[in-house]
């Protein structure tokens, strides 16, 4: 059996947690319905459907380490030419905030709330928890480390429910070689949008995160037609197109009204 180890690197952090439906209760409230009301009932409880129930229990719940209000980012991403002073450059395009990503930068509008994650790093210094990703989007480092098997990969999904209303998780996969070593970048952390103000809370799930084979992105699809209908419309005369040439030459050469 595969196994997946999640360990934290950060005190605040929460570890993502199985989901589980509570079927006991589900049920009690469908004998309650039945053994005393007159017309309410539950006909098929979504608890006792297997692929329903499956696809509760998928994977782990990614949990929010805070408490705290996000907002859609008005970002810009940009280049810095030779000799420009890069800060002076971010606020002439008009970023408040800025953030180096690789050999580029991004400029942010209205991004106080990135600054309320900046947390104690494991040198003594303030990291931040929040990174402007482009496009809208933030990385959302997370304070833990997850350890799968070689040659499986990780898959980063919105919740079943779509929850929270307004924080939108692309839906993302990551092999086995870049989980395993983001331990020593920091631990895992996920994209995720706001698209208008939505608070979360402390250890309210935000993301799913799920395990897959190889064989999930590597399987060979192969579509096979249906039988072909020989018959018209009536199951009396062949189609035309599979009536053999000399018949079909003959059919055309009738008259009209012979047809």
């Amino acid at each position: 059996m595969a196994e997946v180890a999640f360990r934290p690197l950060q005190p605040w952090a929460l570890l993502p947690e199985r989901p589980r439906i509570d079927r006991a209760q589900a049920r009690d409230e469908r004998d309650t319905y039945e053994a005393s009301f007159r017309y309410l009932r539950i006909p098929r409880l979504p608890a006792d459907c297997p692929p329903w129930l499956l696809g509760q229990e998928l994977g782990w719940n990614v949990r929010s380490p805070l408490t705290i209000t996000m907002r859609p980012l008005d970002d810009i991403g940009f280049a810095v030419p030779d000799g420009e002073d890069p800060h002076h450059t971010g606020r002439r395009l008009g970023g408040a905030g800025m953030w180096q990503r690789d050999k580029h930068w991004i400029a942010v509008r209205d991004a106080d709330w990135l600054h309320l994650g900046d947390h104690r790093g494991p040198d003594g210094g303030w990291e931040g928890m929040f990174v402007p990703n482009g496009q809208g989007t933030v990385e959302w480092r997370l304070g833990w480390a997850a350890t799968i098997p070689t040659g499986t990969f990780l898959m980063v999904m919105p919740l079943p429910d779509r929850a929270p209303d307004g924080l939108r998780v692309p839906l993302g996969v990551i092999s086995a070689k870049a989980v395993n070593a983001m331990a020593a970048r920091g631990g895992m952390s996920i994209a995720v949008q706001p698209e208008h103000p939505v608070t979360l809370h402390r250890g309210q799930n935000v993301a799913r995160v799920v395990l897959l084979h190889s064989d999930s992105l590597r399987t060979a699809t192969r579509a096979e037609a249906a039988e072909a209908d020989t018959a018209g419309a009536h199951g009396t005369e062949p189609f035309p197109e599979t009536r053999p040439a000399a018949e079909k030459q003959r059919i055309m050469a009738e008259p009209e009204a012979q047809r």
